[in-house]
């Protein structure tokens, strides 16, 4: 098949167990789906389509940070902004936030899967790479957990009916090295990168991008609070692994993100008849769309000047924003002349999208003040990355196919300048983080900062970079500044435009948030530590 198609349902798996042990002729038999490659096949693909959820829907985490704002609150993110979050409530959450259920649903069927393949009378190069995706599956489970949780019980087999269900917590080292040996288990039975007629499924270098944000994560502020070198030697390492592997950053920035390319190292494929409706639930209200996840002026404030490489404005003590008028920064033409990537990501006032002009001020087609009103911005500005200007938000029989990209090469050059930088050797830092700069679209001045300095601009650089695509929530945390960004309140922009046409600008607030030192990791829903009878063992804080 040219790409995988994921299906929506899993494969219904039982065993006959009435007398007659009749064949069920209304489901698929757990015998016939273990002999036949084609329903293992099935089996896992629908895996995929469980555990690999994209970010093209209304409940990014873009919009429980200080990325955006989600004005219907799809997924109740705006506890996490406001600082409500517990685990009472947590239960009625987006699954981006509530992920213990979801994901030990899916551990499940993995873990079965693992209990019947050895069995399975099936080419033993198939059961190779089956098991090669499952292990990366597996691995990317529990990754996403301990991002979440810290420590979570590692469970490995299947429970039976009378089986003793009390389980245990396994610390955050243990899960860290059950993940890397997954990861490595798995990049052995892959090949490192799959033909286009596998598109889509895991590869060796898949595995090994996972290994490079886990060891990252492992050895920053939150996880390794000692500083341990070895582990930032160990993630070093790991994002070295991909530096020659033939990826390449993208020419055009954000064309990286609408079709494949060279920078993909892993992503979830779509076709017309497996589409994505992100164009309707992120497109201008003005256009017809929702325009559900409103880009911060926070975010906005971070894209640099072009010219001069500096950040717009300079934030005093008491959290005020002053102009740094060194940057070069106009406050009355506030997106002029400034880093490519912001053009690039987001639809402002005056951003030229489908054939006309966006307007954000107020009165403006893309304003509250519209008859689709309680669809506008407001921040007053829409998504612009990952949308395909050719098809409008509704009304159209042609829907999304770009991929959703999980791991791309940019990323692993990001990973490996932080971690030269930890480790003291800022000069190979400088380097890669001015590769991601130097893009051709892009064409930053180069870094030339050093020490605490240079470590803020690594971390600018993801966030820019790396904008809307689920980075952002993780990196705050375990930089261990989230108690810095998370309690600033949410910005917008307020434009006001006269009669004669001219315009104004102001900074204004769209919603205070509130950030706790517990709130680093997650809560388990109370109900899980009430069934779990003592097993579970709730995050400290909640």
């Amino acid at each position: 098949m040219k790409k995988i198609i994921y299906l929506i349902g899993i494969i219904l798996l039982s065993v006959s167990c009435n007398k007659l042990d009749l064949t069920p002729t209304d489901r698929l038999s757990d015998a016939a789906t273990w002999t036949d490659p084609s329903l293992i096949r099935l089996y896992v693909n629908a895996t995929y389509a469980a555990v690999m959820m994209h970010g093209f829907q209304q409940d990014l985490l873009a919009a429980a940070g200080d990325e955006g704002f989600n004005i219907h609150d799809y997924g109740s993110l705006q506890l996490v902004q406001k600082g409500n979050l517990t685990a009472d409530n947590v239960s009625s959450m987006s699954t981006k936030i509530n992920y213990f259920n979801f994901a030990y649903s899916s551990l499940r069927d993995i873990n079965i899967f693992f209990s019947k393949i050895d069995k399975a009378p099936v080419d033993s190069s198939f059961k190779i790479g089956t098991k090669g995706e499952m292990k990366f599956l597996r691995a990317y489970l529990y990754a996403n957990l301990i991002w979440r949780y810290g420590s979570v019980p590692l469970i490995t087999g299947v429970f039976e009916l009378h089986d003793d269900f009390s389980v245990s917590m396994a610390s955050y080292e243990d899960c860290l090295q059950f993940i890397v040996q997954e990861l490595d288990d798995a990049a052995q039975l892959l090949p490192a990168d799959q033909p286009d007629a596998q598109q889509g499924e895991a590869s060796g270098n898949a595995c090994k991008a996972l290994k490079s944000r886990v060891l990252l994560y492992a050895a920053s502020e939150l996880n390794n609070p000692s500083h341990d070198q070895t582990k930032w030697q160990a993630a070093a390492d790991a994002a070295a692994a991909l530096l020659s592997a033939g990826y390449e950053l993208n020419s055009d920035y954000q064309r990286t993100f609408l079709s494949d390319n060279k920078e993909i190292i892993f992503a979830r494929y779509f076709t017309q008849a497996n589409n994505t409706n992100f164009n309707l639930l992120q497109g201008r209200n003005g256009s017809g769309g929702y325009g559900a996840e409103n880009p911060s002026q926070n975010l906005v404030n971070a894209y640099e000047m072009a010219a001069t490489g500096q950040l717009p404005y300079t934030e005093q003590p008491d959290g005020t924003l002053t102009v740094n008028a060194a940057s070069g920064y106009d406050p009355n033409n506030p997106y002029a002349g400034r880093d490519p990537r912001l053009d690039a990501s987001i639809l402002h006032d005056g951003s030229i999208w489908a054939g006309r002009v966006t307007e954000t001020f107020h009165g403006g087609e893309d304003s509250p003040e519209t008859s689709n009103g309680f669809n506008a911005s407001l921040t007053s500005y829409y998504y612009k990355k990952f949308l395909v200007e050719s098809i409008p938000p509704s009304g159209s029989n042609v829907l999304p196919t770009n991929p959703w990209i999980f791991f791309r090469y940019a990323e692993i050059l990001l990973n490996y300048a932080e971690a030269e930088f930890e480790l003291g050797h800022e000069d190979v830092a400088r380097q890669y983080i001015n590769m991601v700069r130097a893009r051709p679209s892009v064409n930053m001045p180069p870094v030339t900062d050093a020490g605490e300095a240079l470590r803020k601009r690594i971390q600018n650089e993801r966030r820019v970079e790396l904008a809307f695509e689920e980075h952002r929530f993780f990196d705050v945390r375990r930089w261990k500044i989230a108690e810095e960004t998370e309690n600033k309140p949410l910005l917008g922009m307020n434009i006001q435009q006269a009669q004669d046409g001219t315009k104004t600008y102001a900074i204004t607030k769209v919603i205070d948030r509130k950030f706790y030192d517990w709130q680093y990791l997650m809560p388990f829903p109370h109900a899980e530590i009430d069934k779990s009878q003592g097993s579970l063992t709730q995050v400290t804080g909640y």
